[in-house]
């Protein structure tokens, strides 16, 4: 046999793997199609899982039962969520008689100083292009795009109290789940795949930290904006781009459409034109600059990565692709890293939270040294940042799902 041979033969294998590798891909893909109403909650129940379960350890090591940290961490997370929702609707309700007499005003000058003739059709005034949308909205196509509407609306809500119930679960019994799962893995590779699985937990939380953070400086500088531009209700519409930030692509769009509407009725086409074109700019910045940069410092991708894992993401699976190509990406590299031997760039498992645990390690060992000798204890070294998650086996580490 030739020396070429083993060469020839190894080549084969890796290309047939790759084969192999694509096919499970794409049957993965197809079989999440089918049981996306499924699959969908749990995966997205993950990313508020991974992003308090520091507060679920501290709240275990008072010693309360699983079941009451779960719903203690449930109820804790619907009450911020019901909270902002009351602000915003409050502060609308406040302003909305303003509001109302602004549009009726806007609507009286559009009447006079539009010229109805040049619109194709039947229209000679604003009240004709209403009657026109009425009869549209009486027709039997809207009747079907309404009811496709309700039962999206259905499969939304169907969606969200699966992923309520997820996380409840999540929070109670999620090392008993992981332990289940370990169970179906080869005892001599167990410990690999827990340390693997716990970094990618880390890696989801890390994210959902940093899309935090885009999303309170969106709101921070569209509200700048909006108030410098003496648009009204800036808290609760910048609370509402703070939200809206957290859904890549409609999200951000939605919710300063709505700060242009308001802009609108209040301020006139001109300042709507300005919030809009502040918009527009605010969200460019968080697609190609601030978000891609943020996300890179924190869980170690380059910025050209996510921006075309983003891209990537959009187009196989749109809003839900996009959300989810950046941990994926993530999760996907640090899979990369354990596999080539390689310590990972970021997280618990990094060289750089080792050494600083060691060092803690070291600093706790001379002071009880110094304790039991009757020194004086030696100061305390560097304490746990917020951002240092706990590593695989302490206490308050949540095992993925």
């Amino acid at each position: 046999m030739s020396e070429e041979s083993p060469r020839h033969l190894l080549w084969g294998v890796r290309v047939w793997t790759a084969v192999g590798v694509a096919i499970l891909l794409v049957g993965l893909v197809y079989v999440s199609s089918q049981v996306s109403l499924i699959l969908t909650p749990f995966v997205l129940a993950l990313f508020p899982a991974a992003l308090l379960d520091p507060l679920a350890g501290r709240l275990r090591a008072t010693r309360l039962p699983n079941a009451v940290v779960a719903l203690l961490i449930l109820l804790l997370l619907l009450g911020g969520l019901a909270g902002a929702g009351a602000f915003i609707t409050v502060a609308l309700i406040d302003q909305l008689p303003a509001i109302v007499d602004s549009v009726v005003d806007g609507l009286d000058e559009l009447e006079r100083n539009v010229d109805w003739a040049v619109l194709p059709g039947d229209v000679d005034s604003l009240s004709d292009l209403v009657a026109q949308a009425g009869t549209a909205l009486a027709s039997g196509e809207a009747m079907t795009t309404g009811m496709l509407a309700a039962e999206a609306v259905g499969g939304f809500v169907t969606g969200l109290v699966l992923m309520l119930v997820v996380l409840f679960f999540f929070f109670k019994d999620g090392r008993r789940i992981w332990a289940a799962f370990l169970d179906f893995v080869p005892s001599r590779h167990q410990a690999r795949v827990d340390a693997i699985a716990a970094q990618s937990f880390w890696t989801i939380g890390a994210f959902f930290r940093a899309q935090l953070l885009v999303a309170l400086v969106d709101a921070v500088f569209i509200g700048l904006g909006l108030w410098a531009l003496g648009v009204p209700l800036v808290l609760p519409l910048s609370v509402l781009v703070f939200l809206g930030g957290l859904i890549p692509i409609v999200g951000g769009l939605v919710s300063g459409s709505v700060a242009v509407a308001v802009a609108l009725a209040d301020r006139g086409p001109f300042i709507a034109l300005l919030v809009l074109g502040l918009v527009l700019l605010v969200q460019q910045l968080e697609g190609n600059v601030l978000e891609p940069y943020i996300q890179g410092q924190i869980i170690s991708l380059h910025p050209l990565v996510i921006i075309l894992a983003v891209a990537a993401g959009a187009i196989l699976m749109g809003i839900l692709g996009a959300f989810l190509a950046v941990p994926v990406a993530a999760v996907i590299t640090r899979l990369i890293e354990n596999l080539r031997g390689r310590p990972p760039a970021a997280g618990p498992l990094s060289p750089r939270r080792l050494a600083s645990r060691q060092k803690r390690a070291e600093a706790k060992t001379r002071r009880q040294a110094a304790v039991a000798a009757g020194a004086q204890p030696i100061p305390a070294g560097p304490t746990r940042g917020a951002g240092d998650a706990p590593v695989a086996g302490e206490a308050g580490t949540e095992r993925p799902s």
